[in-house]
């Protein structure tokens, strides 16, 4: 008895209309392209996230919104390590506006650095064939929201959790 229970393929965003670079390209570049991205009238950033490729265009890993910002200015990645200053309670998050004007004027000097020093590589993938459950399992385990899809040694595209929710739960009745 065939399943009609749907599978990753069914819900695949294909790479042509997903955010992809070369590993050799800029973090100007990158920036480029998800900004070519946009959706409603309010030009919102439809992708959070864009998939890096290699010169045989194999997947080699991916750069998120958070690693483009956090490598606009080093300081950014000590906020978070910081838990107080001076006795206070406070922490170094407040302290962050006192260097609000050189952050604005420091970042576009990163502009030019390859996207490759950014990546992050991918921990997961999933079969075209592959059920949406086993991708669903993977990212409530894992926290990514997107998953590559490869088929045959090549990526074809990618599976979001919004797809996979809209399908759950029209298929649940929910």
């Amino acid at each position: 008895m065939a399943s009609d229970n749907p599978v990753v393929r069914d819900l695949i965003i294909s790479l042509e209309d997903f955010p992809h670079l070369n590993e050799d390209q800029t973090l100007h570049d990158a920036v480029e392209v998800l900004l070519s991205y946009t959706c409603s009238e309010f030009d919102r950033i439809r992708y959070a996230e864009i998939l890096i490729l290699n010169n045989r265009n194999q997947l080699s890993g991916h750069v998120t919104l958070q690693n483009i910002l956090l490598s606009l200015d080093p300081r950014l990645k000590e906020a978070s390590k910081v838990k107080g200053f001076e006795g206070k309670e406070a922490g170094f998050l407040d302290l962050v506006v006192l260097w609000e004007d050189s952050f604005f004027v420091e970042c576009r000097k990163w502009s030019q650095i390859p996207i490759k020093n950014l990546m992050t590589p991918i921990k997961y993938t999933v079969k075209g064939s592959d059920p949406v459950l086993k991708a669903l399992a993977i990212m409530t385990n894992t926290q990514c929201t997107v998953l590559p899809v490869i088929d045959e040694g090549h990526i074809i595209g990618v599976i979001r959790l919004q797809e996979i929710f809209k399908t759950i739960t029209a298929r649940c009745k929910i």
